[in-house]
């Protein structure tokens, strides 16, 4: 009997261990967005914000934009556009999705690449960290077809109504190349 115990206890650490395995290669970019209740504040700056979101574990976002819901991400704006889970519109969403609640954190093969607040772009706030500012196109629906799809843009900080922005954030260039070449290969990149 006691030949049975050590083999219930081989096969439970063996399960332990899986637990910890890396994301699998179905889903190596992802942004994961975290509502108050999980990431109550970043403070005003870079300095303040990045540490909050290396340290926030990823299994307390409320909400995950993974590759299959990611629709495209147009490269030269980055801009983003993914399946709308809620409704039609972006009051569908949670208020965390645009009301400046919400955090994100973008990832690429399990490393937290950059990070900042979910914010609507006409939003008042400022702060001095990376922004994903739901777009004022999708805000005013002016294009029908985005209908059922959220769009959002990257921005280095928060600014007046979010001008385009060409620059990908992550600090590395070998990895920027990376995540595009990613992109390109599951065919969600526009060029």
């Amino acid at each position: 009997m006691a030949w049975f115990r050590y083999w219930w206890l081989l096969l439970l650490l063996i399960g332990c261990i899986q637990t910890d395995q890396p994301l699998p290669t179905a889903n190596q970019f992802a942004i994961y967005i975290f509502d108050q209740d999980a990431v109550p504040g970043l403070g005003s700056s870079a300095e303040t914000a990045w540490p909050i979101l290396q340290a926030v574990p990823l299994a307390q976002s409320a909400f995950t934009v993974t590759e299959d819901l990611l629709l495209s991400y147009h490269w030269q704006t980055q801009t983003i556009t993914f399946t709308n889970p809620w409704g039609q519109t972006d009051r569908d969403a949670p208020g965390y999705m645009w009301n400046g609640g919400g955090s994100f954190v973008v990832i690429y093969n399990g490393q937290r690449l950059f990070g900042g607040k979910v914010v609507a772009a006409i939003s008042p706030r400022r702060f001095d960290y990376p922004a994903m500012a739901l777009s004022n196109d999708y805000i005013l629906m002016e294009n029908p077809e985005l209908q059922g799809k959220l769009v959002y843009s990257f921005h280095p900080k928060s600014a007046v109504m979010y001008p385009p922005q060409s620059q990908f954030l992550a600090a590395d260039p070998t990895i920027t190349e990376a995540v595009k070449q990613h992109l390109r290969e599951i065919g969600k990149l526009v060029e």
